[in-house]
């Protein structure tokens, strides 16, 4: 049988699985992974991608091999375990930390912590696994999970298979791309199309309305709803006082969940899920909705069903547990046909409420949004009760993202044609703003990976631990982090292509076109640079000869004279380039200087007009007659006498030739520059000479007709330019991939310094103490070896065992009250542990880490009193918890105490605290507790449903396909 045929064959058989043909994209997705090897799917909720994560296993059964299947959280591996059982019998196993059935199955259930640590700590025991299933592989981004999966991902075998599921991000382009590279090559196959499309709707003043018309625009009948108390608040809109008197006009009341539910009912759009984003809320509006008369339970018959279920549940509590106020709280309501479901309800109880839900016993569920995430709840109708939330921070608007994830659950496969998403009017949210969230972008997957202790003790190769780096440098994180290194190589690809573009050599045919191009350009470069020698010797002889024409004198600037006149007396010698000696006679009355030259009285233009000022001391006295005649600024009435007076003064100062000590200067001159003006003279006929030779040659050369040679140059310019940008790309992308490797170390320097400081590294080699580290996988990993190899819990008995270890469990990062005392012992201890939590904490700030959290302060107690056998409503009543959250801490307590034993198993088989961990796990394991492990196997038996004979004959015959 060709390979072909085989796939035929093998396809063929997990058709008839099914009562419906495949979706096209389910079929794209088999191909891929029979062709390819490895598929990330990406769709939405409810499209039926699950369809081919099971042909990946049915594909494995058939041929004999191995495959594990992986989700997010142990409920789901329950739920998975059960269905798969239902279809191939004992082969399967569950794997889920807490629960080992049949670990030798050939198909294994398991969460993705599980896998994760397999591939850590016993990587051969997947050696004979073809296949491997990532459920829910965008829990890439949860910030406590994310890293568990990127691990798992990087660290599986090359021959594994993977088939990754996923709901619509918008870069599952960029997921496929990373788990190619650092897996194998995966192929992206991305459904946008709904199995069951979705209406929208929005409600206000009593009524169900179209959100969009027949053309997918906004229906203005309700398109200008909403936001007005924010505008009005903020000032928005409305302007001065009649403003603000409109938008209150225009503002109505928020509508209740019991008018929502009851239009919802009357227009036959229920079931629904009805979320809000506060616990509180969920319980409250459940309630709020049962208080009235709406009826919700259809039939009698659908009475008698809930009764028969909650009888079913009821029967399997232990009757102190039937006490709880969620557990009444949730029956009576269960009765009614309504429920609630929230991260702090009873696990055992949301089982409840989903089953319910799922038979279509209950009309509406009130839920936090940790209901869209992995539970299979689909329902006709959603309703989106608030479009902001607190996410731990700050109250923000809904992403798209978890928008769309909500909204998935509405419309049922098979059942509904159409599902529904309803909004409520807001008077803080306008229709508008409601709608953008509703069909914006969604936002991209981003990692959140974070390098664990017991990751690195695991994968420590001495001295420099090489192995970690690697997966530092292979995660999802680095690989986003990168994206400036991938377009840089883009980037160069493109000016590769765009340089090998270019038309290389001579375009009208010369065999040496590059050559002539090349030396005609020198000519050319050599013509220019003659001209600029030329231009510069012709500069420098126009600068000696006009320095023949300096005196020997400094010229008076024209800020000294300014400053000289403002005090000068008349009389003194001043001295004009083209009139020689005058006499100083005063300023005239529009401020002009006046000057007595050759019987003359002169109005000075000018500073210029001064080229020579001697000493103001040279000065001779002015006859009155003159002196009073230059102010009338008429002289020539004045007597010869005192003309004769003026001149005979003058000529006794012995003033100097100007003229003839400015010629003496100028001949020695040109005497001392002859040489050298001749010399430049020279030169610049030699460079005459040698520009009209080149001139000659570029004539005669073959590139100065070509009429194409502008575009020959162009192009060896384009050329040089590609080749310049695309060594500055090559340089940066040298300096981006330095920088990203010294990330890498740096992070790993700083993990490593810590568990130096710590004993679990010496020298970059393993300690006794590494053991420890490397099989607890818990956020607080270290300060729990810490305290184990310090002896801290050593004298403790079991319940306080579990105490302790309880005290990690809790993850809540919240204040509450708590009325539970602790014995002086523990108090003591809960110090030392404080002290401890400083110094790791302290360690990890310098070394520019932060992964140990601690424990909450406020969270103390309970567990004790459970082990000694207090019932839960007891412990609940001393501490502000809901039951959920308590049993959740719990189970996380007994599961750590579980790692701890285990790794106390094999680095000290004989330590005391492994009976007492192995106790204080059977006396945390009781009543409800104990019953929370079974969440996802189911409350009752299912419903009878049809099914193909052939198919189930087939299945129980365990044949396989020739190979």
């Amino acid at each position: 049988m060709t390979t072909l045929e085989q796939h035929e064959s093998i396809k063929e058989r997990f058709r008839s699985l099914y009562p419906f043909a495949l979706d096209r994209f389910q079929e794209e997705s088999i191909e891929a992974y029979l062709t390819v090897g490895s598929v990330l799917v990406a769709a939405p909720t409810g499209t039926g991608k699950t369809v081919v994560a099971e042909f990946g296993v049915h594909d494995a059964w058939l041929r004999g091999h191995r495959v594990i299947y992986t989700t997010p959280i142990k409920a789901l591996s329950n739920q998975k375990y059960r269905d798969f059982r239902q279809r191939y019998g004992e082969d399967v196993g569950l794997l889920t930390g807490d629960v080992i059935e049949n670990r030798e199955g050939r198909i294994l259930v398991m969460t993705t912590e599980v896998l994760r640590n397999m591939l850590l700590q016993s990587p051969w025991e997947v050696d004979d696994v073809a296949c491997v299933v990532f459920d829910e592989v965008h829990y890439l981004a949860d910030p406590e999970r994310g890293t568990t999966w990127e691990e798992a991902i990087i660290l599986c075998p090359d021959h594994v298979q993977v088939i990754a599921l996923s709901a619509t991000v918008s870069n599952a382009s960029e997921i496929a791309e990373w788990m190619s590279r650092v897996h194998r090559p995966t192929r992206l196959v991305t459904h946008l199309e709904r199995a069951v499309p979705l209406s929208y709707l929005y409600f206000v003043d009593d009524q169900i309305h179209p959100a969009f018309d027949a053309r997918g625009r906004y229906n203005p009948h309700v398109a200008g709803f909403g936001g007005e108390a924010r505008a009005r608040q903020r000032g928005g809109s409305y302007r001065g006082r009649r403003g603000q008197q409109a938008a209150a006009a225009n503002e109505r009341a928020e509508p209740t969940p019991p008018e929502i539910v009851a239009r919802l009912r009357d227009a036959d759009l229920l079931p629904a899920i009805y979320f809000r984003f506060s616990r509180r809320d969920c319980q409250a509006a459940a309630e709020l909705c049962a208080s009235t008369k709406m009826r919700l339970v259809r039939s009698s018959e659908q009475a008698r069903e809930i009764e028969e279920m909650l009888t079913h549940f009821l029967d399997r509590l232990l009757p102190e547990d039937r006490e709880l106020e969620q557990v009444k709280a949730v029956v009576t309501l269960a009765r009614k046909g309504i429920g609630f479901h929230h991260a702090g309800l009873l696990p055992v109880l949301k089982q409840l409420v989903e089953e319910l839900f799922n038979r279509t016993l209950m009309s509406v569920v009130f839920a936090t949004d940790t209901l869209a995430l992995g539970v299979n709840m689909p329902a006709r109708s959603v309703v989106i009760g608030q479009m902001s939330k607190f996410d731990g921070q700050s109250v923000r608007p809904l992403r798209p993202n978890e928008f769309q994830q909500m909204a998935g659950r509405a419309g049922r496969r098979g059942i509904d044609t159409e599902g529904y998403v309803l909004v409520p009017y807001s008077p803080w949210v306008s229709f508008g703003e409601a709608m953008n969230i509703a069909t914006g972008e969604l936002y991209p997957v981003e990692s959140t990976f974070a390098l664990r202790y017991n990751t690195v003790l695991n994968l420590w190769d001495p001295p420099r631990g090489e192995r970690v780096l690697y997966v530092l440098r292979e995660s999802l994180m680095q690989f986003q982090m990168s994206r400036k290194v991938r377009e840089l190589s883009d980037e160069m690809q493109n000016w590769q292509e765009r340089l090998d573009a270019v038309p290389r050599g001579c375009l009208i045919g010369y065999p040496a076109g590059e050559e002539l191009l090349g030396e005609y350009e020198e000519l050319n470069h050599n013509k220019v640079a003659l001209k600029r020698k030329l231009d510069g010797v012709r500069r420098e002889q126009e600068s000696l000869r006009a320095r023949l024409n300096e005196t020997p004198w400094q010229r008076p600037t024209r800020e000294a004279l300014r400053k000289l006149f403002r005090a000068l007396e008349p009389g003194v010698m001043l001295h004009t380039p083209s009139h020689g000696w005058g006499v100083y006679a005063g300023r005239g009355a529009d401020g002009s200087v006046r000057i007595l030259i050759h019987r003359r009285l002169h109005k000075m233009q000018g500073y210029a007009e001064i080229d020579y000022l001697p000493s103001p001391d040279l000065r001779v006295a002015l006859p009155p007659a003159l002196l009073e005649a230059a102010a009338l600024e008429n002289v020539s009435g004045v007597a010869e006498s005192a003309w004769h007076e003026l001149e005979d003064a003058v000529e006794k100062l012995d003033l100097p030739d100007l003229r003839e000590w400015a010629s003496r200067y100028r001949e020695r001159l040109r005497e001392t520059m002859a040489p050298q003006l001749e010399s430049l003279r020279a030169e610049e006929e030699q460079t005459r000479r040698d520009q009209q030779a080149l001139l000659e040659r570029i004539e005669k050369h073959p590139c100065e007709p070509c009429p194409v040679r502008k575009q020959h140059r162009n192009n060896l310019r384009e050329a040089a330019r590609l080749l310049n940008e695309k060594a500055e790309a090559e340089r940066e992308l040298e300096r981006q991939l330095r920088q990203e490797d010294l990330r890498a170390e740096h992070t790993l320097r700083g993990i490593a310094g810590v568990l130096h400081n710590f004993g679990y590294l010496q020298r970059g080699e393993p300690t006794a103490k590494t053991d420890l580290l490397a099989n607890v996988f818990d956020t607080n990993g270290l300060i729990i070896c810490e305290m184990i190899a310090r002896g801290l819990i050593d004298g403790l008995n079991a319940p306080d065992l579990a105490e302790v270890f309880s005290w990690f469990a809790y993850d809540r990062d919240r204040q509450f009250g708590n009325r539970h005392v602790l014995p002086q012992h523990l108090v003591h201890l809960r110090r030392e542990l404080g002290e401890l939590e400083e110094k790791v904490l302290r360690a990890e700030r310098r070394a520019g880490y932060a992964l140990s959290e601690g424990y909450n302060a406020y969270f103390f107690g309970t567990m004790r009193a459970w082990c000694n056998g207090v019932t839960l409503a007891d412990v609940l009543e001393k501490v502000d918890l809901s039951e959920g959250d308590l049993v959740l801490t719990f189970n996380k307590a007994v599961d750590l105490m579980r790692q701890v034993r285990e790794m106390l198993r094999s680095v000290d088989p004989d330590s005391p605290l492994v009976p007492k961990l192995e106790k204080a796990m059977r006396l945390a394991r009781r009543g409800i507790i104990e019953q929370s492990y079974a969440v996802g196997f189911g409350i009752a038996p299912p419903p009878p449903t049809a099914t193909d004979e052939d198919v189930e004959a087939l299945i129980a015959s365990g044949e396989e396909i020739p190979l």
